[in-house]
């Protein structure tokens, strides 16, 4: 697997692993900044990630990141066999 396909499916499945954290920090948040400026003491917002598409996020950029690595390790293995069966061949 060539290096940016490589980086870039990993740094893409971080952001998708990432995304169901980052999302919950930004609902708390918009959660007290309404309490804070209304003065109420309950707030409901809509619009919360399910779990369904939280297991997803974290599947498939699990997935991604796991791919990268596991194509980059293989490819690299038959990068060094290449090189030790050329220095082997006899001139």
């Amino acid at each position: 697997m060539k290096t940016p396909i490589a980086v870039t499916l990993i740094v893409m499945g971080a952001l998708l692993v990432m995304t169901p954290a980052l999302a919950d920090f930004l609902y708390q948040r918009n959660v007290v900044a309404l309490m804070a400026k209304s003065g109420v003491t309950s707030v409901t917002l809509a619009g919360q990630m399910s779990e369904l598409y939280r297991f997803g996020c974290w599947l498939t950029g699990s997935g991604m990141v796991g791919i990268a690595v596991l194509c980059s390790l293989f490819s690299r293995r038959q990068t060094y066999e290449h090189a030790s069966l050329a220095t082997q061949a006899p001139c």
